[in-house]
């Protein structure tokens, strides 16, 4: 029976040209049905086994009509290489105009374009039915011309963005059809389209100006490099070839077909295509080889001239099954998950919301980051992906990166050679990113990383090598990344403490963990829990269950479980206020157990703003939703998507400065966030 996917869109248009991008990479073997907000034809999802829908947001809205057991896509999107490299050489203004069909794709085109290098532009999102104006003359595009503004000069059409590599991959393991992620239309697809990657196949495809540079690389890299002119003379050949293939020759100045025919480079020529890891056997080794053609634009910017190729060569026989013996052998020694998704607890919908994400993000290879405040549990959830995960068997390890210096770090992330410092142990140290190996690695605290260490981070994600502190052997690694961080990263980027492109690589499925507070139907779910769990027998009153229901939890579940533990060392069988530890005691006097206990000083600076913004609403008299809320925060260089919207204002509602009503009222300030602002 051929598998059915489902494709939801905001435009029927792009539906279109995202049900083409799908059928050409998938050969029509399967059945796809397109849907879309513009048809309102979005709620009539029904038997199919996987969806791809474009944006978070919009799951959010469609959850409720999606059956649990359908795998659901968000896609990861990219330019093709004809995009790429139009944008590369265009001469337009560094300051342009994004348009796209609303503003969270404009933000997402713009994320896109900036992960793929393209930072040094200011792009401002521009979208239908907004209401600034711009003074821009320069507009980029991906196939959406008829919304592009009145009076603009210049418009660069990038045309429709394209499905990264990771999604195809999710869209075949979604329908189970991984057998086709071997057949020659996929390798023809990924040819076609940029990676995030920045790798050697880039670095070969640059022109000859940058060769100097290329030529230190060769003579560094792991791997054996051959590089040939366009009449296949030699003219590099690093030292590692020599290893590799044995021979102690004069090898630069010769022809390559005469002195290695193994290589084919004469059959090469004949089609100009890459070569990618094909097993020859060269003076009775084995050898995987590579080849990729070296090109450049004549003078008129339209013929393209041959200027030869580079092999790449690697023994075959490596040290993988020694390495992964060891691997497991030091995972024994403690680096497993424990928990579950069942070890979760709580029954609130955000907290079930969290539950589905953990069961349909196990599945996927791609990096996870969990962001919470400290003691919502993110290492628990960590835990629960990696087990809910194909690899649950392999190794789980996890390190804090706020509990070490920098230099330390590092020779725990990539390990260490003998004698590399001042202490370093006799026989060198193996880094965790050695011991995770197949496995998972939980990166904790990953916002209190140094700059530095984020560098090598990055380069490890990116090339899936590492080097050893003090080494100079590259080891091949993969591992799937989970990080968590009670920091707002993409703030920490602004401020430029956290690097842009390592942000992007974490962030490709984000969880978000609520807090306690957003979650206060739990609380009394966890106090049973947590007192059976330690064999606690006291019980306490219905008024200290109303005051920690609205006590605050600054602490969350950590300091829940602190404050049980306390109950049962007091001595009495009932807990009365009276008992309370004494932090809590101060929050009588102020709290109103229907509210939490924060008040306006504490208000952080996205709550101050929004209240500013319902004060404002109120004096002009107009309405305000989310969506406003989050454009008018973007305009003044604060990002906050929906959810944290919808967070801040259930806060606000919460301290009792605004009153938040479903259907047209809309949400309002009360006369206390009144009062509050005015003073």
């Amino acid at each position: 029976m051929r598998k059915r996917l489902g494709i939801i869109t905001y435009s029927k248009k792009v539906g279109i040209e995202y049900k083409n991008q799908v059928s050409k990479v998938f050969n029509d073997t399967i059945d796809i049905f397109t849907y879309s907000f513009e048809t309102n034809n979005v709620q009539k999802i029904k038997e199919v086994d996987a969806v791809l829908i474009s944006t978070y947001s919009q799951y959010e809205v469609l959850k409720k009509y999606i059956d649990n057991n359908v795998e659901v896509i968000i896609p990861k999107l990219t330019l093709s290489k004809n995009a790429f490299n139009m944008l590369k050489d265009s001469k337009i203004d560094k300051t342009a105009m994004l348009v796209n069909q609303n503003f969270e794709m404009c933000i997402e085109t713009i994320a896109t374009l900036y992960q793929l290098g393209f930072d040094e532009y200011e792009l401002i999102p521009v979208y239908p039915n907004m209401n600034k104006i711009l003074n821009l003359k320069t507009a980029i595009i991906t196939g959406e011309r008829n919304l592009v503004p009145d009076g603009v000069d210049k418009i660069l059409d990038l045309g429709y963005r394209v499905f990264d590599k990771n999604t195809i991959v999710d869209i075949a393991i979604g329908l189970n059809l991984e057998d086709a992620l071997t057949e020659k239309r996929m390798s023809d697809y990924f040819e076609q389209i940029v990676s995030y990657d920045k790798g050697v196949e880039f670095l070969i495809s640059k022109s000859k100006t940058q060769k100097n540079q290329f030529n230190t690389l060769l003579s560094i890299m792991e791997k054996g490099v051959i590089g040939v002119n366009e009449k296949c003379i030699i003219e590099n050949f690093n030292k590692n070839a020599r290893k590799i293939i044995g021979k102690s020759i004069k090898y630069i100045g010769t022809n390559v077909n005469e002195i290695l025919p193994e290589l084919g480079f004469k059959e090469f020529f004949k089609t100009k295509k890459p070569i990618l890891n094909k097993l020859i056997k060269i003076n009775g080794n084995n050898i995987t080889l590579s080849i990729f053609p070296v090109s450049e634009l004549s003078t008129n910017k339209k013929v393209e001239v041959n200027d030869g190729a580079y092999a790449i060569i690697e023994s075959f026989e490596s040290q993988e099954n020694t390495q992964n013996i060891l691997r497991l052998q030091l995972a024994n020694k403690g680096h497993v998950a424990k928990y579950s998704v069942d070890n979760i607890i709580g029954k609130s919908g955000a907290i079930e919301e969290v539950k589905k994400l953990v069961l349909r993000m196990g599945n996927s290879k791609s990096s996870v980051l969990i962001t919470g405040e400290s003691g919502t549990g993110k290492e628990l959830v960590a835990q629960a992906l990696h087990n809910a995960s194909p690899i649950k068997e392999k190794q789980f390890v996890a390190i804090n990166c706020a509990a070490l210096s920098s230099n330390l770090l590092e020779s725990e992330l990539f390990g260490y050679e003998s004698g590399a410092f001042t202490g370093a142990l006799k026989g060198g140290k193996s880094g965790i990113f050695e011991l995770a190996h197949k496995g998972t690695l939980f990166l904790d605290e990953i916002g209190e990383m140094p700059l530095e260490s984020q560098v090598k981070l990055l380069r490890v994600i990116q090339e899936g090598e590492v080097m050893r502190v003090g080494g100079n052997k590259v080891i091949k690694v993969n591992v799937r990344i989970i990080a968590a961080t009670n920091r707002n990263l993409f703030e920490q980027v602004e401020k430029g403490l956290f690097r842009k492109d390592l942000y992007y690589r974490l962030n490709v499925l984000p969880i978000n963990i609520p807090s306690l507070r957003e979650r206060v139907e739990d609380i009394s779910i966890l106090f049973e829990h947590f007192k059976r769990e330690n064999n606690f027998n006291f019980e306490i009153s219905s008024e200290v269950m109303e005051f920690l229901e609205s006590y605050n939890w600054h602490g969350n579940i950590r300091e829940l479980k602190n404050c049980i533990e306390y109950f049962d060392n007091i001595g009495t069988n009932l807990i009365t206020l009276e008992h309370l530890p004494f932090h809590m005691k101060q929050y009588l006097d102020v709290i109103n157990f229907k509210k939490t206990s924060e008040t306006i000083s504490k208000l952080n600076k996205r709550e101050t703003f929004v209240l500013k913004l319902f004060y404002d609403s109120f004096k002009n008299r107009v309405k305000l939703g989310r969506r406003s809320i989050s454009e008018k925060a973007f305009e003044n260089n604060i990002h906050l998507s929906e959810y944290d919207v919808r967070k801040i204002l259930n806060d606000l509602k919460n301290y009792g400065y605004i009153n938040v009503e479903v259907g047209r009222g809309g949400s309002t300030i009360t006369k206390e966030g009144i009062k509050l602002i005015e003073e």
